[in-house]
C-alpha cells in the first residue's frame, strides 16, 4: 500500500480519449463502409443494366438486317459459297461498327449458321449456347434476351440474343458477344471507396484526437485535482479553462474544496481548543499527584496508587500532543539533512524497548547518505514506524533500518519479521483515529502520513501477515527536484 499515489492494484481504466477516438472512427467507417457499398451495388447494377440494353439493341439491329428466309439455303457445305461470304461480310462489319467480340446466327437447335469467327462451320452445334437454354427460350417466343455476366481467360463477356423472324415465326437467333468494360470502371470505383474510406478513418483519427485532447486534458486536471483532495492536499487551487459543462464542474470542485478547507480549519482548531482545556487541568492534577506522591512514604501503598495515576496522567498528555500536532501541523523546515544521526537517534530512545523485546537491532545507513527534508519531523517519523515494529514483536525478532539513494530520492527501509498486517488493516492504516492497540489515539500514523506528504515524501506499506512488514519512505534529496512552494 502507498501513502501518496494510486496504488499498484488499482484497476486500469480505459482513457476516455481512446474510447472516444474509436468511436468516431468505427462511426465514420460504418457510414463510409455502408455509403461505399451501397455506392457500388449501385453502381454495378446500373453499368450492368446499360450494358444489357446496348447488347439487346445490337442484337435486334443485326437481326432485323437478317432474312429468315434467306437463312433456309444455308446448309453445311455451302461456306464458300457467295451468300455465305456476303452475310458473314456484313456481320464482320457490324462487328467492328459496336466493337463486339463475336456475332454468330444459329437455328433452334442451336446449330451454327452464320459466323464471324470463321470457326464454326454451317451445321455444327454451339456448345456454350446449352448453358444459355434458360434466356433461349424468350428468343423463341420473340422476345430478345441476354445471358450472365461470363469470363473467357479472365477477361468479362456478356451476350446479347434476338429473334430472326420468317413468317411470323422464329426461325433463327442471332448472338452478340461483346466484352463488359463496366467491370474495369466497377473495380476501379470499388478501389477508390476503398481508399476513400481509408482516408476518412485517417483524417477521423486525427479530427479525433485533436477533440479528445481538447476534452481530456481539462478532465484529466480535474481527476489530478480530486486525488490531492482526496489525499489531504486541499492547498491546490482547482482551476480550468472550460466554459462548458467541465468547466462548471471545475467551479463545483473548487466550490467544495473551499468548503472542506474551510471545515477543516474549524475542526482543527475546534480539537486544539478541546486539547488545550484538557491539557491544562490534566497539569494541575500531575502536580497534585506529585505533591501528594512527594509526601508519602516509600513503602506506602496509596504511592504506587498515585504513580499510576501519574502514569495515566503523562500518557494522556502524549495523546494530546498527537492531537495538537495533528490540528495544528507546523510547516517544515527543509534541509540538507544527513539520515544516519536521525535512524541512530531513534534508535538510542527505543534501545530499552528493543531490549526488553529481545529485539535484535540491525542499522545499514551511509554517514553521507543525505536528504533534503525537515530532520526534527522525519526523526518523529522514524521513531514511530520502528516503535511500530517493536511494539508488533513482543515474544523477539530481528528490527533492521537501511537507506540508499535511487533516482532522486533517498530510500529509508524499517523491516521488522513480526505477524504483518492484513490487507483490510494496510487499506486503513492513515486514517485518522485509526487502531488496532488496546490504547492508543489512533493518530500515529496518520501524522507520520501527514508529515511525509508535507515533506514532499511517499510511504509504502509493504506487509503480509505471518511474514513481516516493510514501510518505505521515498524523500527528496534536493530543493530543485522537488518544489517547495507553499501552498
Amino acid at each position: 500500500m502507498t501513502k501518496g499515489k494510486p496504488t499498484s492494484g488499482e484497476r486500469p481504466r480505459t482513457r476516455i480519449g481512446h474510447k472516444l477516438i474509436l468511436s468516431f472512427v468505427l462511426l465514420v467507417m460504418v457510414v463510409v463502409g455502408l455509403s461505399g457499398w451501397v455506392l457500388f451495388e449501385l453502381t454495378d447494377r446500373s453499368l450492368e443494366r446499360q450494358m444489357r440494353d446496348h447488347l439487346v439493341s445490337v442484337a435486334t439491329l443485326v437481326s432485323t438486317n437478317l432474312s429468315g428466309n434467306v437463312l433456309r439455303y444455308l446448309h453445311p457445305g455451302r461456306e464458300h459459297s457467295t451468300l455465305y461470304r456476303t452475310l458473314v461480310g456484313k456481320l464482320q462489319r457490324a462487328e467492328q461498327g459496336v466493337g463486339a467480340r463475336q456475332i454468330f446466327v444459329f437455328d433452334r437447335q442451336y446449330r451454327s449458321l452464320l459466323d464471324t469467327d470463321g470457326l464454326m462451320p454451317i451445321g455444327r452445334e454451339y456448345p456454350k449456347l446449352l448453358f444459355h437454354r434458360q434466356e433461349l427460350e424468350r428468343v423463341w417466343k420473340g422476345h430478345t434476351a441476354h445471358s450472365v455476366l461470363f469470363y473467357d481467360d479472365d477477361v468479362p463477356y456478356m451476350t446479347g440474343y434476338a429473334p430472326i423472324f420468317h413468317d411470323g415465326e422464329v426461325v433463327a437467333a442471332v448472338g452478340v458477344e461483346i466484352g463488359a468494360g463496366f467491370v474495369d470502371s466497377i473495380r476501379i470505383f470499388g478501389r477508390s471507396v476503398l481508399i476513400f474510406a481509408g482516408l476518412g478513418a485517417l483524417l477521423t483519427v486525427g479530427v479525433a484526437w485533436g477533440l479528445a485532447r481538447t476534452l481530456t486534458r481539462p478532465i484529466q486536471k480535474l481527476v489530478e485535482a480530486a486525488r490531492e483532495i482526496g489525499r489531504g492536499n486541499m492547498g491546490q487551487e482547482v482551476a480550468t479553462a472550460s466554459d462548458d459543462e467541465i468547466g462548471y464542474l471545475g467551479e463545483t470542485m473548487e466550490e467544495m474544496r473551499r468548503k472542506l478547507v474551510a471545515r477543516d480549519a474549524q475542526l482543527r482548531l475546534m480539537l486544539g481548543g478541546v486539547a488545550h482545556e484538557i491539557r491544562n487541568p490534566l497539569g494541575s492534577i500531575e502536580l497534585y499527584a506529585g505533591l501528594i506522591a512527594g509526601d508519602l512514604p516509600a513503602g506506602d501503598e496509596r504511592k504506587q496508587h498515585i504513580e499510576k495515576v501519574i502514569g495515566e496522567v503523562r500518557r494522556l498528555n502524549r495523546v494530546i500532543s498527537e492531537f495538537l500536532e495533528f490540528a495544528r501541523p507546523a510547516q517544515p523546515q527543509p534541509q540538507p539533512t544527513a539520515l544516519a544521526p536521525l535512524v541512530a537517534d531513534a534508535a538510542f530512545l527505543l534501545a530499552p524497548e528493543m531490549e526488553k523485546a529481545g529485539i535484535q537491532y540491525e542499522m545499514h545507513v551511509a554517514p553521507d547518505l543525505e536528504a533534503y527534508i525537515d530532520g526534527a519531523k522525519i526523526e518523529r517519523v522514524l521513531i514511530n514506524l520502528m516503535k511500530n515494529a517493536v511494539q508488533a514483536m513482543r515474544d523477539g525478532g530481528h528490527l533492521v533500518v537501511r537507506a540508499t539513494a535511487e533516482g532522486g530520492e533517498a530510500i529509508v527501509e524499517v523491516a521488522d519479521d513480526g505477524p504483518g498486517m492484513s490487507e483490510e488493516v494496510q487499506a486503513r492504516l492513515f486514517e485518522p483515529f485509526f487502531t488496532t492497540k488496546e490504547k492508543g489515539s489512533g493518530l500515529g500514523m496518520a501524522v507520520v502520513g501527514l508529515i511525509v506528504e508535507e515533506n514532499r515524501g511517499q510511504i509504502e506499506i509493504d506487509s503480509r501477515q505471518g511474514e513481516g512488514t516493510v514501510c518505505r519512505l521515498r524523500l527528496p534529496q534536493s530543493k530543485d527536484g522537488v518544489p517547495w512552494a507553499e501552498s
